[in-house]
């Protein structure tokens, strides 16, 4: 066989190729990656890293007596026996305990559904049968209302606990609002049981339709609930697996006997956990499950996914609302949820949206009739109706004559307009709405998916209790990190020569241990270990913001705290490069109050003008004033506190004759001299403070005309429907 020589044109082809490939293969791409974050890191290192405000306006005494209020939650309710917790209520009430005198509400056996004539009438025959006899709590889930601040709530939510360690308390005592982290299947990704423990002081949420998919139930039952099985000394959530409608959307289909999944997973041991149940002969379960994905008869028509190819790789199997009660009775976690047809936030399709809503109701109906563990157990009922406020009013009308134990807003956080998102949020929890269409102040309000923390905060603005999200673990496996100014994209290499932490007032292990640089080095090394780490500090930090909100909340200094928070994330982060403000709410503001934040901002400018006008000062004049009294000597030059030059000339001439006397006159008249240097200095710092206070006050004012200036449309109407003012 003969070789052809290769000829030099098709040599240097091939050369060129190899160069094409060379730039944009692999090793190209991570040489273009690394230069332009070298690029990047030089550019960083001309600009300036803002420091966010400090929250300094909660005072030492505001925490202490926050942590006074909780100690007094701890020693009064976490040893009880949950089916005395009215009781112990009613005795400090009579006791008329200071932190009880707020007193507005608590969830109770029942819930009225008269008029208001009627339930005076009721009232008084509660009270009368109180007085006769007292009942015993029949529930594991106990919500006191104990005090506002504007519309967010300090609440007391008591959990009999499931598993208790050794001396340990019988109850869960929870002060909200809270954040609850999720480990989907059944723990936190990257965590091991003792940083659960410290971590997560209240409650974790699992996934049903997971847990189902990977545990046999026997586990649990041999155990006797989730939190034996994995130690967890506090309360578990399950989550009913109605997300997956959305999560999964591309393999599930809606039926009205449930949700049939095409299942990836190894069935057999969902098959397994399903036939458990069904021994149990709940309602027509073993009727329901006997349909097959081939039984396209019975199979409505799936406009949800109409557009998508069903994609039928594994087996079917069909999770009804029976079965997934069923299921959730057998995890044994303290709260569950009632399986709900949760369509896309985005779902234009109204009648889609209507028929999703209607069915979530009947849906509820059979979860409630399947729920055999009610005293062991609270089951929460879900909000459904997408963006249309008649929906969600329909769903409320039905739902909250349910006497369940807590309600939850469903259906959000999909990718909607935020304006939308804060629309609805606000419109069920709007307490001037008639009855039954707001969620009632005496019961849990939990609004799902919520993670990110200025919606956390908004949302607890507008009255609600609990969130969830897995959004601070799984951010973490992207590199990134929580912090008061936005996120923290670790992976750039503008953090490789960062000898700071993370955040510098904050006490995890990790801001205590790991700087910027550090954790930077291991991520440029693949070293899975930063997962963990990030994971540990978002949830750490994700709960330390809850915790400031209901330390101002206690305190009344929910609006300076908004205030600072807001300015953080929306100035201060944007100025540092950690918020971007996303497109869509760019456009949307553009769309809405272009021209209103036009004649808002010129407003501003004026009423500036004349404040300034008015003090005689400028604001650069001032700024000199205070900067030359803040760096003053202690020791003073006589004549800086002499104003006009007959002082001086009296004063220096005095001083002349001095030198003449003898000592004691000499004493003497020095005596008076310091006396009128001093008259002068007082007169001089007098007005000097009052300067520094006009400043201040200038300071401010300036601070929260940026705030409004950065702040989206959407933030500034969710921060008038929680009648908050902004203020430093």
């Amino acid at each position: 066989m003969i070789i052809e020589p290769i000829s030099k044109n098709e040599e240097s082809k091939k050369n060129k190729k190899k160069k094409i490939l060379g730039n944009i293969g692999e090793n190209g791409i991570k040489k273009k990656r690394r230069n332009k974050n070298e690029n990047e890191n030089y550019e960083s290192k001309d600009s300036i890293y803002e420091q966010p405000l400090l929250f300094d306006f909660l005072l030492e005494e505001d925490f202490k007596k926050y942590n006074d209020f909780v100690n007094f939650c701890e020693n009064n309710f976490s040893n009880i026996d949950i089916k005395e917790v009215n009781n112990v209520i009613n005795k400090l009430r009579k006791e008329k305990n200071e932190y009880l005198l707020n007193y507005l509400s608590s969830s109770s056996e029942e819930e009225s559904t008269l008029s208001s004539d009627e339930e005076k009438k009721e009232k008084k025959k509660i009270v009368e049968n109180k007085q006769k006899k007292n009942k015993e709590y029949k529930k594991n889930l106990k919500l006191i209302n104990i005090k506002k601040n504007k519309k967010a709530r300090i609440n007391l939510i008591i959990i009999k606990k499931k598993y208790v360690e050794e001396n340990d308390k019988k109850n869960t005592v929870i002060i909200s609002p809270l954040f609850m982290p999720v480990g989907t299947k059944c723990c936190i990704k990257g965590l091991i049981e003792e940083e659960v423990k410290s971590l997560c002081n209240y409650v974790i949420l699992s996934n049903t339709y997971h847990l189902s998919n990977i545990y046999d139930m026997s586990v649990f039952q041999n155990n006797k609930n989730i939190n034996s099985f994995i130690r967890f000394p506090n309360s578990m959530l399950t989550d009913s697996g109605g997300f997956q409608m959305v999560s999964l959307s591309k393999r599930i289909k809606i039926l009205e006997e449930g949700i049939l999944f095409n299942n990836i997973y190894d069935s057999s041991i969902i098959k397994r956990n399903i036939n458990l149940c069904l021994q149990k002969n709940i309602g027509n379960c073993s009727e329901i499950n006997s349909i097959s994905g081939k039984n396209t008869e019975m199979i409505e028509k799936n406009k949800y996914n109409e557009n998508e190819k069903y994609l039928n790789i594994g087996e079917d199997i069909l999770l009804s609302p029976e079965v997934s009660i069923k299921l959730q009775n057998i995890i044994g976690s303290d709260i569950i949820m009632a399986l709900d047809d949760v369509r896309p936030a985005k779902e234009k399709d109204i009648k889609q949206i209507e028929e999703s809503t209607d069915r979530t109701n009947r849906w509820l109906k059979r979860c409630i009739k399947s729920h055999l563990n009610k005293k062991e157990q609270s089951l929460f009922g879900i909000i459904q109706g997408g963006l249309h406020i008649h929906l969600r009013n329909k769903s409320m009308d039905y739902i909250l004559r349910k006497k369940l134990n807590g309600y939850a807003v469903g259906g959000l956080c999909g990718g909607e307009k935020k304006r939308n998102f804060i629309k609805i949020i606000h419109h069920c929890s709007n307490e001037k709405n008639k009855k039954y269409n707001y969620l009632p102040i005496n019961k849990c309000r939990y609004i799902m998916g919520i993670g990110y923390l200025v919606d956390i905060v908004f949302c607890s603005l507008l009255g609600y209790d609990m969130y969830d999200c897995v959004y601070p673990s799984r951010t973490a496996r992207f590199n990134t990190a929580l912090s008061h100014d936005g996120t923290v994209k670790l992976k750039q290499s503008k953090y490789k020569f960062d000898f700071t932490p993370l955040e510098k007032n904050c006490n995890c292990y990790v801001c205590k241990k790991y700087t910027k640089s550090a954790l930077h080095l291991l991520i440029s090394k693949k070293n899975p270990i930063t997962n963990i780490l990030l994971t540990i500090h978002n949830i750490y930090f994700t709960l330390y913001i809850c915790y400031l909100l209901r330390v101002s909340i206690f305190a009344n200094k929910v609006d300076q705290f908004v205030t600072t928070f807001l300015y953080n994330y929306f100035v201060i982060g944007h100025k540092n490069g950690n918020y971007k403000i996303p497109d869509k709410d760019i456009n949307e503001d553009i769309d809405n109050s272009n021209e209103m934040n036009y004649e808002e901002n010129k407003n501003e400018k004026l009423y500036l003008n004349k404040a300034l006008d008015n003090s005689s000062i400028s604001y650069d004049t001032t700024e000199n004033t205070v900067n030359n009294y803040i760096n003053k000597e202690n020791t003073f030059s006589s004549f800086d506190y002499i104003e006009n030059e007959e002082n001086k000339k009296h004063f220096s001439s005095s001083l002349n004759h001095i030198s003449s006397l003898d000592d004691l006159n000499k004493t003497k008249f020095t005596n008076e001299a310091d006396h009128k240097i001093n008259l002068n200095q007082t007169f001089q710092m007098n007005q000097e403070s009052t300067s520094h206070h006009k400043y201040d006050n200038l300071k401010k004012e300036k601070l929260i005309n940026e705030l409004k200036q950065n702040l989206p449309q959407w933030a500034l109407e969710a921060l008038k429907y929680a009648d908050i003012e902004l203020k430093f």
